[in-house]
């Protein structure tokens, strides 16, 4: 039941509720093969980043005073009760769509992945020599038994063990303990084995160890293993999660109770309770911390799985070309003539690649502002910057430390820039710039120009091919100039609390206008509507959580304004309810790409309204980021963003509507035809291309 005194969906639930989302297009037969494999790795990735993030924080919360829990509604104990059984049924599920589904469409496509299975007679010489010849060097077998080490084993976080139990042939009394660490890092989790039968054969990297631990172990008898995986970095998000002032008791309280973030030990289905044990006396892991997977886990490898034919994937498509991007024109040379819009990943990435190409070689350049967030050291804009900067250029970057990659190649990279001479600004709490925004000033004989880039997404060439995003490269005088207000504040690094006011007039700014715009404008459509006038809110978005938006989002529909919220994640507000949302669809869109993108479109009397952002509206994003929302005023280009919202709002084949419960319903009224949103924006970027640059209006 819901309590309509506290009309949100938990966070938590919700995120599991999206996670099921995943394993439905997983379990759809018109997917290819190996695209429902990479669903299946997605739902593994997204439940372990639930278990690193979202876990700890709830049994944080059970450590907290009753009057805080009461205040926030939260009863942590029976919460993760709930937790624990909708994981395990959803795991279960993963188990059935894998082994009764797409295991057998992988074997009538060609491709035999062993699960579970005996290897075949034919494979076991190529096991034994890939083992001893590629394999062998890699492994760190050690055993448990403190009198074989002086040092217990240490459990390296996100690195995969066999735990193997063991029996020494002269001494059948004991039992003997010890772990086997899988290497996939140099070779990847599957390996393809000789063609076998007219098929192709692959298998899972530990079951090649499974099958040589003999060899790893002379003298003894392997009786039994079982894989395990740690995760020791995990996240108490308590501060971005909860306003200062409670997070900062909370905090204290847990503090005051020696609250330590626990680790998340996650094992292979089977493993014996008596293994477990062993682990809790001899390596010093609680009980309460393990987590029972599949028959294998860290099943997010899955995404990776080998491409062994066209075949098993989606086709091709290819990226097409913004015909306001000639080849022979100055990229700034078209930014000057009008406003431009990229459909990412439709449209080629190249001329974002070119814009800061350019602007590292055009003598007029002075000066480059680029919020990178978290980079890659892969990232094309790297060497653009370094060339920027080495040619002169004044490069200021504001980054935020990409913690998935290692201390030694955030060191590296940042190094080499700043040898370049590129001044980075590192973010600090509380100011972590999420904003895709970049700024290139040039110097000309009349004066200066600005030209922006203004993303939903970031600068990650290599992900473009994957992710949804639009990017708007301008150099409209009132947007530009904000922009370059922002970046002066930014290098401040000051507290936004200490700027009773910056101009913020066409962007909207988090931590300075963004959630006050967002509610005015909200508040206009409830008047239009009570005026008899046309009004609407349409709402695309990766996560929507923050409780005053979504009180003002029920108000608007209790104020009979349509309102459409799609959403790719998490969502807090509750459709259906009687009386609060009836008026409120909500729906949830998953296809081949992961979207990204975040579109704010407001009715506006028939004067319609369209924002881009890179901001999702949760506590964390509005009140700990900086983030910045941008408005398309090029009316050809909101036009072609109206078309890509309708496409979203009328999908009935990738889109499903969420209930009061969180079920994800798939919609069956097709009495329009069939409508896929990602492929019908495809095809309006095809169509905007053969129109050419001089029909920019139609």
């Amino acid at each position: 039941m819901i309590d309509v005194a506290y009309p949100y969906f938990d966070t938590n639930l919700s995120w599991l509720s999206n996670n099921y989302r995943l394993l439905l297009e997983a379990n759809d037969e018109t997917v290819p093969v190996r695209e429902r494999l990479r669903f299946l790795g997605i739902y593994a990735y997204q439940t372990k980043e639930f278990f690193r993030a979202r876990v700890p924080s709830l049994m944080a919360m059970g450590e907290v005073s009753n009057d805080i829990r009461t205040k926030l509604y939260l009863f942590p104990e029976s919460l993760l009760g709930h937790v624990y059984e909708t994981v395990e049924n959803q795991l279960r599920e993963f188990n059935e769509i894998l082994t009764t589904g797409i295991l057998p469409a992988l074997l009538d496509q060609g491709v035999h992945l062993y699960y579970q299975e005996t290897f075949a007679n034919e494979h076991l010489s190529f096991l034994r020599k890939f083992f001893i010849d590629k394999l062998f060097r890699h492994l760190q077998p050690v055993f448990l038994d403190s009198r074989r080490s002086s040092k217990m084993p240490f459990f390296e976080s996100k690195q995969l063990y066999l735990v193997v139990r063991l029996q020494h042939r002269d001494d059948t009394e004991e039992d003997w303990y010890a772990i086997v660490n899988i290497p996939s890092e140099p070779f990847g989790r599957f390996i393809e084995l000789p063609e076998l039968d007219g098929k192709r054969q692959v298998t899972f990297l530990e079951d090649i160890i499974r099958e040589n631990l003999p060899l790893l172990f002379p003298g003894y008898d392997v009786l039994e293993s079982y894989a395990l995986r740690v995760e020791k970095d995990t996240e108490l998000a308590i501060e971005d999660e909860y306003p200062m002032q409670l997070a900062q008791r909370i905090l204290k309280q847990l503090e005051k109770r020696n609250f330590v973030q626990p680790a998340q030990y996650f094992y292979e289905a089977g493993m014996p309770l008596y293994m477990r044990e062993y682990l809790v006396s001899k390596a010093g892991i609680p009980m309460n911390e393990f987590h029972e997977r599949g028959h294998y886990i860290f099943m997010q490898d899955l995404m990776t799985f080998p491409q062994l034919s066209r075949r098993l994937d989606y086709p091709h498509q290819r990226p097409v070309q913004n015909p306001d991007f000639d080849d022979t024109t100055s990229v700034f040379e078209s930014i000057q003539k009008a406003d431009q819009l990229l459909h990412l990943p439709y449209n080629s990435y190249e001329p974002i690649v070119r814009f800061f190409n350019e602007a590292a070689v055009d003598p007029h350049v002075r000066e480059i502002h680029v919020s990178l967030y978290k980079i890659s050291p892969n990232s094309f804009i790297l060497n653009s910057l370094i060339s920027a900067s080495r040619n002169g250029k004044r490069v200021t970057t504001y980054v935020e430390l990409n913690t998935k990659l290692d201390i030694q190649e955030n060191l590296h990279w940042s190094k080499k820039m700043r040898d370049a001479g590129v001044k980075i600004i590192l973010s600090v709490p509380g100011l972590k710039v999420h904003a895709k925004i970049a700024l290139i000033k040039r110097k000309v004989q009349k004066g200066w120009e600005r030209y922006a880039f203004l993303g939903t997404g970031g600068f990650y060439r290599l992900t473009s091919r994957e992710i949804v995003d639009h990017a708007l490269l301008t150099s409209h005088r009132e947007l530009t100039n904000e922009l370059e207000l922002l970046f002066g504040y930014l290098s401040t690094q000051d507290e936004p609390k200490k700027y009773k006011y910056l101009p913020f007039n066409n962007l909207f700014v988090t931590q300075f206008t963004l959630q006050k715009r967002l509610l005015d404008l909200i508040d206009r459509e409830i008047a239009n509507c009570n005026a008899g006038l046309k009004s609407f809110v349409t709402i695309k978005i990766n996560q929507l959580q923050d409780h005053i938006l979504i009180d003002k989002i029920y108000q608007a529909g209790q104020a009979g304004v349509p309102v459409h919220v799609i959403i790719s994640e998490s969502c807090g507000l509750i459709p259906g309810l009687p009386s609060i949302s009836d008026n409120i669809v909500v729906s949830r869109y998953v296809d081949r790409y992961v979207e990204n993108t975040r579109i704010f479109h407001f009715g506006n009397r028939g004067n319609d309204e369209m924002y881009l952002s890179s901001c999702d509206w949760t506590h964390r994003n509005l009140h700990r980021r900086i983030d910045v929302c941008f408005p398309i005023l090029d009316e050809a280009l909101k036009n072609q963003m109206r078309l890509v919202l309708r496409n979203y709002v009328s999908d009935n084949q990738k889109s499903v509507r969420l209930d009061v419960y969180q079920n994800n319903l798939r919609i069956t009224d097709d009495s329009r035809g069939k409508v896929r949103a990602q492929e019908a924006n495809y095809r309006l970027v095809e169509k905007i291309e053969k129109a050419g640059p001089t029909k920019r209006a139609e």
